[in-house]
């Protein structure tokens, strides 16, 4: 246990990523805090679940199309330029909602063009930000790195939503906006402080400023040559695949606003501690479960047996807000409707931070080092794929037939989905090892624990500006 618990936390000896990763939480925070009260915004203005199901849609439809030439450009080009610009542009499109909020001139449409450009911004931000994780502490820690980005956000998953709530019930929710604003520029001057050993491009030496994204989208093998990588390993495939089915189950969390509001009858600051819950279940499940199940040869078990425990919480929340049930809570008692449903969420918050981190960080330990960009962009095309699906359906069937049938109703199709799985792919029940899959081309992660002489060896290569 403590062998593996110094291996999880290796690269916060290295400086430069204990910044970063510093940096990022206070973002993710800042974007869950603008997430959680955009939604109450968005819900209070319309009224309707199939417009919260637009809202999510809208805003991963750029993934689908923007994540491959994303992936490309965080490959080909100076990851560190592409984010602060991002960031910056993120902050920028923050502000600009800030502002509709504070003079009461927000409208639908304006949530539904901003959902858009946010989306194609965070499709160009998020493989340079993932794949910029790997450079600051070497091939060796980057599936260590992946775990605690995920964390980070999980404390961000923590945090964020209560303080939304505060902020929009005290404050106002323009509050919000200009507080995520404020986070994206503590990560663009962070990136912009710390340096390292400038990223190569994988075809060419082009200039730093030049981003011909014709170019870009097409270096010699591109997205095809990770496409054939992919498929041919059937444990990449499972790795992309459990993701997919946690997309599936997270639909459910698109209807929170209308759930809170219309089935439990509560307010924002409800909505806060809910999703607040959940947050606090995967920083728990980071902290405690991760470290344990990170060795495991059984990952694909691992993954399906957390998902329909994400099933079967996901249809306990649905059947608490129906009337019935709803109304047994007696009014002013303990515990009430609101903190069942907080302890719901947080059972559920082990799934994510399981599904996420194990498939992810194997997906980039495996990786050659000139494709992680590209296979981080792939999963985003894929997950942003299906996510406008899932997302539209829960809005569009949640304001037909109600949200807490729809929640039931999510949660069992999830469960049936991770069964079939299970029952015609063996691979997900068999024995991954990690030797057998390591790209050949480059150096195998060290699963164990690493040196600290082997880190501080690296810690050498970062300097401040």
């Amino acid at each position: 246990m403590i062998r593996r618990l110094s291996a999880t936390y290796a690269p916060l000896r290295v400086p430069a990523y204990r910044a970063f990763l510093a940096a990022q939480t206070v973002s993710t925070i800042g974007s869950l805090v603008q997430s959680t009260a955009q939604a109450w915004v968005a819900y209070d203005i319309t009224r309707s679940p199939a417009a919260l199901g637009t809202i999510a849609t809208l805003g991963v439809i750029p993934m689908v199309v923007l994540s491959p030439i994303a992936g490309t450009l965080a490959d080909r080009f100076d990851r560190r330029f592409v984010l602060i610009v991002t960031q910056m542009a993120l902050a920028v499109l923050a502000a600009a909602l800030a502002i509709l909020v504070h003079i009461d001139a927000v409208q639908a449409w304006h949530l539904y063009v901003l959902a858009v450009l946010t989306g194609a911004v965070t499709a160009l931000d998020a493989p340079a930000l993932q794949a910029y994780a790997g450079d600051l502490v070497g091939a060796e820690y980057v599936r260590q790195a992946v775990t605690l980005g995920m964390m980070g956000f999980q404390v961000s998953r923590t945090l964020g939503p209560p303080l939304a709530g505060v902020l929009v019930v005290a404050v106002g929710p323009a509050s919000a906006f200009w507080a995520n604003a404020a986070s994206f520029v503590v990560v663009a001057v962070t990136v912009a402080i710390v340096r390292v050993v400038r990223h190569q491009p994988t075809q060419t030496s082009t200039p730093l400023m030049s981003t011909d994204l014709r170019s870009a989208a097409a270096p010699a093998g591109g997205m095809a040559e990770v496409v054939r990588h992919v498929r041919t390993n059937p444990i990449l495939v499972n790795l992309y695949a459990l993701p997919l089915l946690y997309v599936l189950g997270m639909a459910s969390s698109t209807l929170y606003p209308a759930y809170v509001r219309d089935a439990l009858r509560a307010d924002a600051n409800a909505l806060g501690t809910i999703i607040g819950a959940w947050g606090a279940g995967t920083f728990v499940t980071s902290l405690v479960i991760l470290p344990l199940v990170q060795g495991t040869r059984h990952v694909g078990l691992t993954c399906a047996a957390a998902l329909i425990w994400f099933g079967i919480v996901t249809i306990g929340m649905g059947a608490l807000g129906l009337d019935g049930v709803r109304d047994s809570f007696a009014e002013g008692a303990f515990p009430s409707v609101v903190t069942v449903a907080a302890m719901l969420t947080f059972l559920s918050g082990v799934t994510g931070p399981v599904v996420l981190s194990q498939s992810t960080g194997l997906v980039q330990a495996m990786a050659p080092s000139t494709m992680r960009g590209r296979l981080s962009g792939l999963s985003g095309t894929l997950n942003s794929g299906l996510q406008p699906a899932t997302n539209l359906v829960v809005g569009v069937v949640g304001e037909a037939i109600g949200v807490p049938a729809t929640m039931i109703g999510n949660g069992a199709v999830l469960c049936a989905a991770v069964a079939a799985l299970i029952a015609f792919r063996p691979s997900i029940r068999g024995s991954f090892r990690e030797d057998a899959h390591a790209p050949a081309a480059t150096p195998r992660e060290s699963f164990g624990s690493p040196s600290p002489a082997a880190v501080a060896a690296k810690g050498e290569r970062f300097v401040s500006s």
